[in-house]
């Protein structure tokens, strides 16, 4: 559609009127303004703008013809009557403005906790960048970038892919190459954005005394709003995280550190799982329904307000199930589609129990692994993926997806069967996985491809109706490919291990290295690759012929922006090859 056109048919009413936000009580009613009426600015795009818009800018969920935009006002600097201005250019500089609207100032208050979510869906044009900004109180925001997708025929897509980012667990360098990458067309986050505890001794050694996070109850887990609130403030506070949201559009998931470790949904009981979380195993709270119910509801509302989501969300609601569905599609023309899971609002407990070692790791015989009910997905959620993929006619189906699915375990000749490592993962959930990967071969569907995160390893492996079927000639069992991004700062096995060991010798770091990769790979052939003593992130580029996956290490242990880079792995998968390393 052409400029003129459209902007003429926004004047006669004729496009979606704007609409900012997605709460029932809290939406935005911003009015479009002229988009050749002066502005009186008084701020620059600098330092100054740190002073109301402290934690900058970003963008998420592209559509078509629109783009969540999000901003946060200073508390200190709200003035009463002041609305929020935003500005849509086609140029960095301003010159070639496309949207103006403003946000009456009613609707920026404590409510939603000052922050401003803008959904233009409806009123940009397709596969067009566009840059943003926001203006108070004549103080400009730092300039944000943002692209709408595709439609129709795509030549090419490169996707950021990212997850695992404990802020008290390192720097965030590896952002820096990202907001850097002008090839990045947009960002997928896989979850675990923040962490909800602030110093669990199991994973979080908070060595580094800048990255502190503290939360309003003076606990070192969040007991509610006001300390999720907090840690999204420390999150977005990062410079580094700051400059890739700047440059890029971000798609969004939640794991389990959104919420609570290893959280699931207790559907004996209605309500949330958390078998790590103090309103469990502390006495004081007696396990309390009400209690878990209400945290699983303060940690969506949090996200919801600090993630620049297209998201269903009913305010009103008394039920997390009722309150938002985060799970969602995004078409990027006839090439990628893009199905971004949600695996832990409605996924079934552990199979095996909801202990640490031999229950939700290391369990030796789990029968229940593989009954019917265990569902990472829920039912509604897992017949609108089947619906989605099975009626996709993109080039590649894309999982966005949280835990490992492909299997994962070793073997020992003291117990008849193998030790399975990980059943917070989809081994946990064996039934859910076979039918997912069974219904997709028996449709014709072997280009799928899921990203993954949370185990904080690069990962690199076949998807298969049988693991255990090693022949290269068995076509039919290869049903798609597996991608794990590391996680960017969170404590990787190896490093948990060498926190527990006495010595922390060059040698003994070498022992662990091989010993993770040699066993692991050889109890599991369909993995290809796999380190789990790194850190960093990913992308993935898709074309009509083939897809390559590249792994980059960043050391996380330095502060400065120039980290050290370099790439650790990379690959192609070609259409009908499950192959080509």
């Amino acid at each position: 559609m052409k400029r003129r056109k459209f902007i003429k048919m926004v004047a006669t009413g004729l496009v979606t009127p704007l609409v900012a936000g997605a709460c029932q009580d809290l939406q935005f009613k911003p009015r479009l303004l002229n988009a050749n009426l002066p502005l009186l600015v008084g701020g620059q795009d600098g330092e100054q703008s740190y002073t109301v818009f402290g934690l900058s800018v970003a963008s998420g969920d592209p559509s078509p013809t629109g783009i969540i935009l999000w901003t946060h006002i200073n508390e200190s600097a709200v003035v009463a009557d002041e609305p929020l201005v935003f500005q849509v250019s086609l140029t960095d500089d301003f010159t070639d403005i496309f949207l103006v609207g403003e946000v009456d100032a009613a609707d920026i208050n404590s409510q939603r906790d000052f922050t401003v979510s803008l959904d233009l869906d409806g009123q940009l044009i397709p596969n067009t960048r566009f840059y943003y900004r926001f203006i108070y109180n004549n103080i400009v925001s730092r300039t944000g970038r943002c692209r709408t997708l595709p439609i129709d025929k795509v030549e090419s897509l490169k996707f950021a892919v990212i997850t695992c980012q404990d802020y008290t667990n390192g720097y965030y360098g590896a952002y820096n190459y990202i907001a850097a990458d002008d090839e990045i067309d947009y960002v997928i986050h896989l979850g675990d954005f923040i962490y909800e505890s602030a110093g669990d001794p199991r994973f979080q050694s908070l060595p580094f005394s800048d990255r502190a996070v503290i939360l309003p109850s003076g606990g070192k887990v969040a007991l509610g709003l006001e300390d999720y609130r907090q840690i999204y403030q420390t999150i977005r506070s990062d410079r580094n995280l700051q400059l890739a949201a700047e440059q890029h559009s971000f798609i969004m998931v939640t794991d389990d550190h959104e919420i609570a470790n290893d959280c699931y949904w207790d559907y004996d009981r209605d309500t949330l799982g958390a078998p790590d979380h103090p309103f469990v195993t502390d006495p004081q709270y007696d396990n309390d329904v009400s209690l878990l119910r209400q945290l699983k509801l303060d940690s969506q509302k949090a996200w919801a307000e600090y993630t620049p989501a297209r998201i269903e969300i009913n305010e009103l609601a008394t039920h997390p199930h009722d309150f938002s569905r985060t799970y969602r599609n995004f078409k990027f023309g006839d090439l990628v589609d893009l199905f971004m899971l949600d695996t832990r609002t409605y996924r079934t407990p552990h199979p095996c129990g909801e202990g640490d070692l031999f229950n939700r790791y290391a369990a030796i015989k789990c029968d229940n692994a593989a009954a019917p009910q265990q569902s990472m997905l829920g039912d509604e959620q897992r017949q609108w993926l089947f619906d989605g993929l099975l009626n996709s006619n993109a080039i590649w189906p894309v999982l966005g997806n949280q835990t490992f699915m492909s299997q994962l375990h070793i073997t020992n000749r003291a117990y008849p069967s193998a030790i399975e490592l990980n059943m917070d993962a989809w081994d946990g959930y064996k039934y859910e996985r076979n039918l997912l990967l069974q219904t997709l071969r028996d449709n014709g569907i072997k280009e799928l491809v899921v990203l993954t995160g949370d185990l904080h390893s690069y990962i690199a492996t076949e998807l298969k109706i049988d693991f255990n079927e090693t022949s290269t000639r068995a076509i039919a069992n290869y049903v798609g490919t597996e991608f794990m991004t590391p996680s960017m700062t969170s404590a990787g096995l190896s490093e948990i291990l060498l926190n527990d060991a006495a010595s922390n010798s060059v040698q003994q770091q070498r022992i662990i290295q091989a010993l993770s990769r040699v066993v692991i790979q050889s109890n599991n052939p369909h993995i290809k690759f796999f380190d789990s003593t790194q850190h960093g992130y990913s992308t993935i580029q898709f074309n009509n012929e083939w897809c390559e996956w590249r792994a980059f290490v960043v050391d996380k242990n330095n502060s400065s922006p120039q980290n050290a880079r370099y790439e650790i792995f990379n690959c192609k998968k070609y259409q009908g090859i499950p192959w080509l390393l």
